[in-house]
Formats: structure tokens, sequence, C-alpha cells
């Protein structure tokens, strides 16, 4: 049985984890699988095959990312030489650098635009990207800035899975709210810019009729409750955390929002798609334009544009019947997604 390594920081709650998470699964049908992680202190997903830890959490400092990267490649070197994997698939940058470093053959998964990343970042990607066996970015517009910006030529790009099954029955576990809600998801940092989506809801006519629920944790949250007081916005605007099971929402939700400065290839909008939850996204950097098909299965709007946000919110709500017909378009829009899919594009491309 051939082996496949997926190498990835760890597998708490994120969209790259859960990504990792749906792949080991449907690969366990077939492979001997290890996902191999630097910090397996919380497992937020099921997963298929078995944990490899090499115990190298993350370091804040400059100094300690340093360490890290080289203690990474060290101890991932060793592993790779001691398994004889197969295929080696990298996820996320933190695995990514060290993995590429340790074994040439890694396939490496960029989930971020690449003008997003930090100059450090953007550097390593220049320079190590270049030794992987291939790049997989999760978007055709990730894709071509690494060919246009960087001189790439490994790249090819792979979207992310959608466990069509798992989703649906977690959704239908029991969920009750009082109110109808708009949901949105992800961490609550500078990136998802939820500032912005908390003003303009603030501003809509649909506040009247139904809440706001966002789902995550991050830095920016004192900042995002102390906004959501100076609104008075307290009995509206809910922010409940992170939680294991945010698809019941997303199925019982009127639509979902999506206000992001740059992404990757969203998998919050994936799966809303799959439930039957129209969005309405920023056109950022990138992936959303790649998802959401303007008056087919959501609105797309100009990133940082609260006046379209403002009317995309009402216009969608107030309308029952463009609301439903977004609905039933939503999950066909997302049918080549499947993880069985997915996963021979990866296995192709190993063996390429």
């Amino acid at each position: 049985m051939e082996k496949i390594a997926l190498v990835i920081s760890s597998l708490s709650s994120g969209g790259g984890e859960r990504v990792v998470a749906t792949l080991s699964q449907e690969f366990a049908k077939k492979y001997d699988v290890t996902i191999i992680l630097f910090d397996s202190a919380n497992i937020d997903y099921e997963y298929g095959g078995k944990i490899l830890d090499i115990n190298c959490p993350d370091k804040p400092s400059f100094l300690g990312k340093t360490y890290n990267l080289l203690k990474r490649a060290y101890k991932l070197k060793g592993a790779f030489a001691k398994h004889k994997f197969d295929h080696i698939f990298g996820f996320m940058e933190s695995a990514n650098y060290p993995s590429i470093l340790a074994s040439r053959n890694t396939i490496a998964s960029l989930h971020i635009d690449y003008n997003f990343l930090n100059p450090t970042e953007r550097c390593l990607v220049k320079y190590i990207y270049p030794l992987a066996k291939a790049v997989a970015p999760v978007s055709d517009d990730i894709a071509n800035t690494l060919v246009k910006d960087v001189s790439l030529d490994n790249v090819v790009r792979i979207y992310n899975p959608v466990p069509f099954k798992e989703l649906e029955t977690l959704a239908n576990e029991p969920f009750q709210h009082p109110r109808k809600f708009l949901i949105a998801v992800g961490r609550l940092t500078y990136q998802k810019h939820f500032d912005l989506m908390i003003d303009a809801f603030a501003e809509s006519k649909a506040i009247k009729n139904c809440d706001l629920i966002i789902l995550g944790e991050g830095e920016l949250r004192g900042d995002l409750e102390r906004q959501i007081k100076t609104l008075k916005l307290e009995e509206s605007v809910h922010l409940p955390g992170r939680l294991k099971n945010p698809f019941k929402y997303m199925k019982n939700a009127e639509f979902m929002l999506l206000s992001s400065r740059a992404e990757g290839f969203p998998m919050v909008l994936i799966e809303g798609l799959t439930l039957g939850c129209p969005a309405v996204a920023t056109d950022c950097p990138t992936g959303p334009r790649e998802i959401i098909k303007g008056g087919v299965n959501g609105f797309l709007i100009n990133t940082d544009d609260k006046p379209a946000l403002i009317e995309s919110i009402d216009t969608l709500f107030h309308n029952d019947e463009m609301r439903r017909s977004l609905s039933k378009n939503s999950q066909a829009s997302v049918n080549h997604l499947a993880v069985e899919n997915i996963c021979k594009e990866w296995i192709n491309l190993s063996q390429s």
C-alpha cells in the first residue's frame, strides 16, 4: 500500500486544517496515511490515518520562527527517511517551507494570496517554492500571481474539497435561534474585516427583523465587542466563538456574509453553498470570484464597499423569491469539488 504524508502545523479549527482532515479520510480508503503535525495539543476534526507529532509548536518571535523552520525541516527529513512516503503533501505556509527543505518531493498547497503575505514570507516563497516538486495553489488567481510575479514554473491549481455527506449530517443536528439571522464564519482578524460587516449590518434595514451571528475566535474579539457595544447591537450581533459544528448555523441562516480583505479559496463559502446557503461576498483576492456567480448563488461586491454591502444585505433579505432561487442553485454550483475528485487530482499531480 502506498504511503501518503500530509504535513500541517496542527488540526485545530481553521479552513486549511479542515481540508487536511477531509483529504485524510478519503485517502485512508486506499492509502496508508500519516498526518504529520507540529503540535497535536488541539485536534478539532475527525481524520483518517494516524498522527505523527514532531513536537515543534509555533513560536511568536522572529528568532523563534527561524529556529522552528530549521528544527521542523530537520525533524521532517528524519520522518521522511524513516517512513519512505510515496507522496508528500504540505498545507499552509508554516508547513510548506520546512517540508520542501526536507524533501524536494513535497507538493505544497498555497492557501492565501501571495500579495497578502508579509515580506519575509514572500521571500521564502520566492526562494523555497521553486525547490518543490509542485506548488498547488487553491485558486486560479493565486496560481496566476505565482506564475506572473514569482516566475514559478511548477504551479498547478487544485481546489479545496468538500465532504458533502459529512456536512449534511452535521447540518441536520438540532438547532434553534429565536430570530432569522445572517451567518459569518472566520477568525476574528484584520484579514476578515468583520468591523465593516458589523457597521454595514447596523445601517441595514434587515437589522429590524434579523440577527448577525459571527462564528470564530481571534485577536480582534475585544475590538469587535467594543464596536458592538458602541453601536448598541448587543441584542442583534452575536459572537459565540469558535464552534466545532458551524454547519447547522449555515443551513438555518438566511444567507452568508463574507467581508474579507483577502482570502485563498474560502471554504466557508463552499460549505455554505453546499448546504443551500447563498452568500454576499467581497470580490477580494483571491477565491470568491471563482466560487460566487452573481445572480446564480449569491452576490459579489467590491472590497471595502460598505454601501454595496448594505444594499446587498437588504436586497437579498427582503426578496424571498430571489433568496430561494439562489439557495436552489447553491449546491449544484460546487458539485465539482467532491472530495473524491480532489483526491484524484493530488495523486495525479504527485505521479506526474
